[in-house]
């Protein structure tokens, strides 16, 4: 098994919820940040957050916070973690929104498993591309650091067109694993979905 690390990416606006951060937004009584710490805690060697630091000091996790200008985007998000001093022990990150919290118990070792000689495993859900829930090689370190200062990419699409990358069709489910909450009706929409 690689040496894997998850990085869930909580440096955006939350802008659409109204708080300084949907991580910290509670879901049946608990935040969205400890239900998605908690799915992945069994999956990788260490799960670190890309955000601001001043917000998320005290939910004992290290902290990256983004190396490029505030709210540049995902991509920024794991090119700051790739480059970071203290994890370059790391041989590949796997990501994930800090809005998701019915990622799969088995995301990991699935995209691993998918991997191969690729540079990148991304899942797909009912034909369309999931970029946050993604598996990427150390090496393409560089790739990742272009696309954010040369190119000016805040998302992950162009990358993934533009690397090895292997497709995870994952199945179909009751309830969507990969159900991003960016509004409250999406919150009240994940808290039916609890009772799945």
């Amino acid at each position: 098994m690689i040496d894997t690390v998850a990085v869930i990416l909580a440096a955006g606006k939350s802008s659409r919820m109204g708080v300084p951060s949907k991580a910290l937004v509670h879901l049946g009584g608990q935040t969205l940040l400890s239900r998605i710490v908690a799915r992945l805690d069994d999956q990788v060697t260490q799960v670190l957050l890309n955000g601001d630091k001043t917000i998320f000091d005290a939910q004992n996790l290290l902290v990256i916070e983004d190396k490029t200008a505030a709210f540049s985007g995902p991509l920024a998000g794991l090119h700051s973690a790739m480059s970071d001093p203290s994890l370059q022990w790391v041989e590949s990150f796997v990501i994930v929104p800090c809005d998701g919290p019915f990622l799969p118990l088995d995301l990991v070792s699935v995209l691993v498993a998918a991997l191969g000689q690729s540079d990148v495993a991304c899942v797909r859900y009912k034909g369309v591309l999931q970029p946050t829930f993604s598996l990427w090689r150390k090496q393409v370190a560089k790739n990742v650091s272009d696309a954010v200062f040369k190119r000016g990419n805040g998302g992950f699409k162009p990358l993934l067109s533009s690397l090895n990358t292997a497709v995870v069709d994952w199945p179909e489910q009751a309830v969507n694993p990969f159900f991003n909450i960016n509004t409250a009706d999406d919150l009240r929409m994940a808290e039916e979905n609890l009772c799945h």
